[in-house]
């Protein structure tokens, strides 16, 4: 069961280069914050990001509880062409994933 459903994902050329900006629908929860009844919130944060463009895996992003909750993040890779299809797929430390693509602009 995956957060996945309000992720968003862009890619565009610019220059000679696409530019991907992504940000990850993600409560990312430190396990050291407590609720109103003054309980520890469990740990839960994105450890593994991966990105595709078409079919080839281009960048790999190891995260943990230093993250801030719905994170955000914006790269770019080099080379790339109008129609190429970007995916992003992520993986927490409870086993929920979500994945985003778009074509690039």
């Amino acid at each position: 069961m995956g957060l996945a459903s309000k992720d968003r994902l862009r890619a565009k050329i610019k220059g000679d280069d696409t530019t991907v900006r992504v940000l990850l629908s993600h409560p990312m929860h430190t396990g050291r914050a407590k609720n109103d009844a003054d309980e520890l919130i469990p740990a839960q944060f994105i450890q593994d990001i991966r990105c595709w463009r078409n079919e080839e895996e281009v960048l790999t992003i190891k995260c943990g509880t230093a993250t801030a909750k719905n994170p955000y993040f914006s790269f770019q890779l080099v080379g790339g062409a109008i129609g190429d299809r970007i995916r992003i797929r992520w993986v927490d430390n409870v086993g929920a994933k979500g994945s985003v693509d778009t074509t690039v602009i």
